[in-house]
């Protein structure tokens, strides 16, 4: 009798455990598809976001160039700016 009930125990929990196999393999496979599927969208935003940043900078650079005087106007301003700011929390 008690010969049957270690038999059926260790069957059960040999099933147990293969149902927990399974279980984490499901889990696992869930996680790394939508860790790929993130990784995806992060690297697609921070391509965007350097083409922009690209963008942006090609802009400014081309207004500098148009315009020289006007940006070494605007360099010195915040310059002071920035001199004024920072100068006064010593």
């Amino acid at each position: 009798m008690a010969n049957e009930e270690t038999t059926r125990l260790s069957e059960e929990m040999s099933g147990l455990k293969a149902e927990f196999a399974k279980i984490a393999e499901t889990v696992g496979d869930f996680i790394s598809q939508h860790g790929k599927d993130a990784a995806a969208r992060i690297q697609d935003t921070a391509e965007e976001g350097w083409h922009q940043a690209k963008k942006k900078i090609d802009c400014v650079n081309t207004k500098i160039h148009e315009e020289p005087v006007t940006a070494a106007a605007i360099a010195l301003g915040i310059g002071i700016l920035l001199g004024l700011i920072f100068g006064r929390r010593r």
